[in-house]
């Protein structure tokens, strides 16, 4: 009885084995709920928008030329860049010209959330708006980032867009419906260290400042080395004194100037009220150590990239002039390599709006 009992037991096991616990048949079921899994995901993922966009803006108390010009190149990119800390590792380098269309940002980091890619200047229209192209390597997404400037009380109203357009990329349209939430607090972060930085530069609206870039070659100049009080009068006489004096020692040798006079900025200490400088004369090649007066010396100017603008009128606005090159000059993000210094096109004899001045600044 025993035994009948058990082997009773077995097949109704057996019976329920194989009405519901089929191998099979589960295999398949999940199979097919798989499968509709991903076409759900795919369908819904085609009637997602194929583009995202994200903005954000803040005030800046500078003039738009010079919020522009920061943004209108990369020197300044790792300064205020939300992203520029997370891999004190990441490797960047500069490509292109220093500014405007065609310069170019490259990051390589191997920190995940960095990545690699690149970042590439496609549109510039000087004080108003900056438009970049950004690549991410591995993602196929179209990404574009503008800023658009727009003069605001003091300031200006930076308005920094993000456009990504996705394509056929399944992938990067879900990635879209995350984007304001995952890179909207890193761009209100970027503008507020951006307006830290931008408004740490110098006030002066460069604006209607004509400059150029130059690369200049070393001439032979007579000068001498002097100094003065730091008032204007003061600093007119002192170097009316050194040019007689250089001019004096070179007729005496038979030279003739081959150039308009220099006045090269040493040091100046508003403190003590004291101005250091070079007043220069150029001088033909070869031209000897003059004989009568050991205070004149013979020297060359200087070569390299240089920063020179023209200012037309009286030299009293030499000084504003010289402020708005320089404030221009770290916008940029160009480093100071060495004195400024003015040359006096004009003769002498030319006074008030008819005064040509060249001021440079030279610069690495």
């Amino acid at each position: 009885m025993r035994r009948c009992h058990e082997a009773g037991d077995f097949r109704g096991i057996d019976r329920f084995r194989s009405s519901h616990l089929n191998p099979q048949k589960v295999f398949h079921g999940l199979l097919i709920g798989f499968a509709a899994l991903v076409v759900a995901i795919v369908a819904i993922g085609f009637m997602l928008p194929d583009s995202a966009r994200l903005e954000r803006s803040i005030v800046i108390e500078r003039p738009p030329a010079t919020v522009f010009t920061v943004l209108d190149g990369f020197r300044h990119l790792e300064a205020w860049s939300p992203w520029a800390k997370l891999d004190p590792d990441m490797k960047t380098k500069l490509e292109g010209p220093i500014n405007g269309v065609g310069a170019r940002f490259v990051w390589t980091s191997e920190i995940e959330s960095v990545g690699s890619g690149s970042q590439e200047i496609i549109e510039s229209v000087p004080y108003s708006r900056v438009s970049v192209h950004v690549v991410f390597s591995g993602m196929d997404a179209q990404n574009t980032t503008q800023f658009e400037l727009t003069p605001e009380g003091t300031g200006t109203r930076v308005l920094w867009q993000h456009e990504s357009t996705f394509g056929s990329s399944l992938l990067a349209r879900y990635f879209g419906l995350m984007l304001e939430r995952m890179v909207g607090p890193d761009y209100e972060r970027g503008l507020a260290q951006l307006k830290a930085h931008v408004e740490s530069l110098p006030d002066a609206d460069f604006a209607d400042l004509p400059v150029e870039r130059v690369d200049l070659v070393a001439k032979p100049i007579a000068y001498i080395s002097g100094r003065s009080g730091t008032q204007p009068v003061a600093i007119a006489q002192a170097y009316e004194r050194a040019y007689a004096q250089i001019t004096a020692a070179l007729s005496r040798d038979g030279v003739k100037p081959s150039g308009p006079p220099l006045a090269i900025g040493r040091k100046w200490d508003a403190e003590k009220g004291v101005y250091e400088f070079d007043a220069a004369i150029p001088v033909p090649a070869g031209t000897a150590q003059p004989r009568t007066d050991r205070n004149v010396k013979i020297g060359q100017s200087y070569a390299g990239l240089a920063l020179r603008s023209v200012h037309r009128g009286p030299h009293d606005g030499l000084s504003t002039h010289l402020q708005k090159l320089m404030a221009y000059k770290q916008a940029v993000g160009f480093e100071t390599n060495g004195p400024p210094w003015d040359v006096y096109v004009s003769n002498a004899s030319t006074s008030g709006a008819g005064q040509v001045t060249e001021t440079y600044v030279p610069v690495r």
